[in-house]
């Protein structure tokens, strides 16, 4: 399904300079994650998270002039590549984290990010990364997209809180995938917040309750963004299945 500039800049309140450059861009050639893809962006998690992060990473104070640069969303484009090599299992997981330290290394503009985020990933619980990330394993199967923004310049009370709205984005959008997708993930074994959570009213509770504090945040910066996102949820709270979850 395309995804219009249009759309992106009424629904999710994007900036138009930032949604065109993305409806325009063309898939990179020879990179797994957008394999066979005839458009860069599709109304899928893994894609429309693209152009949303890097709206609340302009509404946070950085300048489009690098968020839209070749340094930025190539490096970002090369991290896809390397999660879909892991994902194929093309390379193991210790290959994949090697590849994204020496991408991120090699294009780092910020030290202090790059280090915080590698002692996170690492398993330090101790940093701003860890303070934000979510307790479902589910919702941080895109982390490794965080290298990316070790190109961007940003100081220290900033990246606290880009990597609050980074994770309150990734985990809306992730958890309204899970959500279709719990029957699915139950039969392979695929990671899913829900099944994570039990299945059971605490945790559905955990679960809205999670949504709702992610879409607050990111209303403070773009309410529009916020808005659709809590319709998309409306709209999945309405299903029979979802209904039956909430019924336990």
């Amino acid at each position: 399904m395309f995804v219009s500039a249009n759309s992106l800049a009424i629904n999710y309140g994007l900036d138009e300079a930032i949604a065109k450059f993305f409806v325009d861009r063309q898939p990179p050639a020879n990179n797994l994650y957008w394999n066979n893809k005839l458009l860069y962006l599709r109304p899928e998690p893994g894609y429309l998270f693209i152009p949303l992060m890097v709206d609340l990473l302009y509404k946070s104070g950085i300048d489009t002039k690098h968020l839209l640069s070749e340094k930025f969303v190539g490096l970002m484009e090369q991290i896809g590549h390397v999660g879909a090599e892991e994902e194929l299992k093309i390379i193991t997981a210790d290959e994949a984290m090697e590849k994204y330290i020496g991408l991120a290394n090699h294009q780092c503009v910020n030290e202090r990010y790059f280090n915080d985020l590698v002692a996170f990933i690492k398993g330090e619980t101790d940093n701003v990364f860890a303070k934000a990330a979510t307790p479902y394993k589910a919702l941080h199967r895109g982390d490794a997209f965080l290298f990316s923004l070790c190109a961007l310049h940003f100081d220290d009370t900033l990246q606290s809180a880009i990597v609050k709205y980074w994770f309150a984005l990734i985990s809306t959008l992730l958890l309204l995938d899970d959500a279709e997708d719990i029957e699915i993930d139950s039969a392979s074994g695929d990671l899913n917040a829900f099944l994570e959570s039990g299945l059971n009213r605490e945790g559905i509770d955990n679960i809205r309750n999670m949504v709702r504090d992610n879409l607050r945040l990111i209303s403070t910066i773009n309410k529009s963004m916020a808005n659709t996102l809590d319709k998309k949820y409306m709209a999945l709270a309405a299903k029979p299945h979802i209904q039956q979850l909430l019924n336990q």
